[in-house]
């Protein structure tokens, strides 16, 4: 009962307030950067190249029977997304239980066995430990709630440096995986990577097993070995949009960013 009567409400933000240095740090590891920065050779990335495809239109036209069926399925599900930036000096927008349910059902449905419990602290462990990673980083969180109940079910962490928007995690829980949200989330990623502006590529990043792999390339997301040579992370830095003015505050790494710029400015 203490426990219950201590523990936040279900979608207060306790993250901590990592500056932009550290989140964007923090962020390069789970994007690839050994293999960029020539320290070792990563895991193959899924990617689509989208600087021929006019809409996301052409892009799923393109795509076998079955897969443009389950697209036409997950947009026909009630529920709501809102984007918000991850922002130096703040606690990051999924720092809260209702997201870190997303991340236990997710990890749940790939380690575990609920009949039997086997698995289950090994689920409940890495869950732990991709929430603490997730929400340290930067980019943006595509949420999603169910419409009628409002509550987050899903959430998309995105990141975007250089020519190329980074899909980084994506969890769910049960519902959404019913309701075929991940699917959702591609297309809107994809939709949105074609008509910005200075994006060549949509990168799904490596994955955990074939089956996954196989699924992605369904999707137009081609399994890269030498991904770096299509991928251009390094051509420039952390893309913040329109929160580009307020991502700089929150710690020491707020005061190094302040030196850099004067140093800059010199």
């Amino acid at each position: 009962d203490e426990a219950k009567r201590r523990a936040p409400s279900e979608e207060a933000l306790v993250g901590a307030p990592f500056s932009r240095r550290d989140r964007e740090s923090a962020s390069l590891g789970a994007m690839g950067a050994a293999q960029w920065t020539g320290q070792w050779k990563t895991r193959p990335h899924a990617l689509l190249d989208v600087r021929k495809l006019a809409s996301a239109e052409e892009w799923a036209k393109a795509l076998p029977r079955g897969a443009r069926r389950t697209l036409a399925r997950a947009d026909k599900q009630n529920f709501t997304v809102v984007a918000s930036p991850i922002l130096g000096g703040q606690p990051a927008p999924h720092s809260s239980l209702a997201h870190f349910r997303c991340v236990v059902a997710h990890e749940l449905r790939l380690y575990a066995d609920l009949d039997t419990g086997e698995g289950f602290v090994d689920a409940l462990a890495e869950a732990c430990g991709r929430y603490m990673g997730t929400t340290r980083m930067a980019g943006e969180i595509r949420e999603y709630r169910d419409e009628e109940t409002g509550r987050v079910i899903a959430f998309a962490h995105e990141v975007r440096k250089g020519r190329v928007v980074r899909g980084q995690w994506f969890y769910a829980t049960n519902e959404a995986a019913r309701r075929y949200v991940w699917f959702q989330s591609v297309q809107d990623l994809v939709a949105r990577a074609v008509k910005a502006e200075g994006v060549d590529v949509v990168d799904l990043g490596p994955s955990g097993s074939d089956a996954f792999s196989e699924l992605k390339a369904k999707y137009g997301f081609k399994s890269v070995d030498e991904w770096t040579a299509v991928a251009d992370y390094t051509s420039s830095g952390f893309w913040y949009g329109d929160a580009e003015d307020q991502v700089g505050a929150g710690g020491a790494g707020a005061l190094l960013d302040m030196v850099a710029q004067a140093l800059k400015e010199r």
